[in-house]
């Protein structure tokens, strides 16, 4: 049975694709020692104690915490003082009534990563795993999202499926093996031809946790397509081109008709 849910816009969307702590740095692989490695060489760990007190990651799943940029209200939020160092990465207290928090910009992303008291664990992780605890909305723009739309009611299950369909169709710089599959369902349409672009994404209702605001999206002779990746002309004399991937005509056409109410 399909889901629906009704939301009302609660939180300010002044937010860029930096300060959503998107930008990713590589895969992540979970080491022996409770470790979280980054593609980028980077690490951060899994669990930290502070004060007798022990701290957990991954509360939030796939998440990204909104904390990148000043004015983003998991920024906003930190607190001054610097709690604990253990050398590699630094960490702070998180201002939110009721919940014991830090935060460390360690790790891939920009946002870093924030950590729950482990006797809060499981009540944090089960509240970000409810869709209905989320606001959704596109975002317009031409290479990232400038503006964002609230999204009064939407098929949650067709929300996950997108979801799904870009996580597993997305470019990524680490892995030219999987790139070079899925060129292989790709198509070129003339830059001329690309108005502007489109992502799908829900932020918690709290504004701490988001979905990513990529891939980008845009329609194209009725057709809802992924963007893979802006062609400066290297491979075609020239000619600046979008690399594109169909998104299955169902599924496409239902969030064509999201964006056109």
């Amino acid at each position: 049975m399909k889901r629906f849910i009704v939301v009302i816009t609660c939180v300010s969307l002044a937010i860029s694709l930096a300060s959503c702590g998107m930008f990713f740095r590589g895969g992540t692989k979970e080491t022996a020692d409770g470790t979280i490695t980054f593609g980028s060489g980077s690490a951060a760990p899994k669990e930290v104690s502070i004060d007798g007190t022990t701290y957990l990651s991954g509360f939030y799943g796939d998440l990204y915490p909104v904390f990148g940029e000043r004015g983003d209200i998991g920024s906003e939020a930190l607190e001054k003082e610097i709690i604990y160092d253990d050398g590699k990465n630094k960490f702070r207290r998180v201002d939110f009534e009721g919940h014991d928090w830090v935060h460390s910009y360690a790790g891939g992303y920009t946002g870093g990563i924030v950590y729950c008291a482990d006797n809060q664990w499981e009540q944090m992780r089960d509240y970000y795993a409810d869709p209905d605890n989320f606001e959704y909305f596109y975002g317009v723009g031409y290479y990232i999202s400038e503006s964002s739309v609230n999204i009064p009611e939407i098929d949650l299950e067709k929300f996950d499926e997108l979801l799904a369909f870009g996580k597993n169709n997305i470019y990524n710089p680490f892995d030219n093996r999987s790139n070079k599959q899925i060129m292989q369902n790709a198509r070129r349409i003339p830059k001329s031809e690309f108005n502007e672009g489109i992502c799908f994404f829900k932020v918690s209702k709290d504004g701490f946790f988001m979905t990513a605001k990529y891939p980008m999206y845009f329609v194209h002779d009725s057709k809802l397509l992924l963007v893979f990746y802006h062609d400066g002309g290297s491979k075609n004399g020239g000619i600046e081109e979008v690399v594109a991937i169909d998104v299955p005509d169902e599924l496409g056409q239902y969030f064509i008709g999201l964006i056109g109410r």
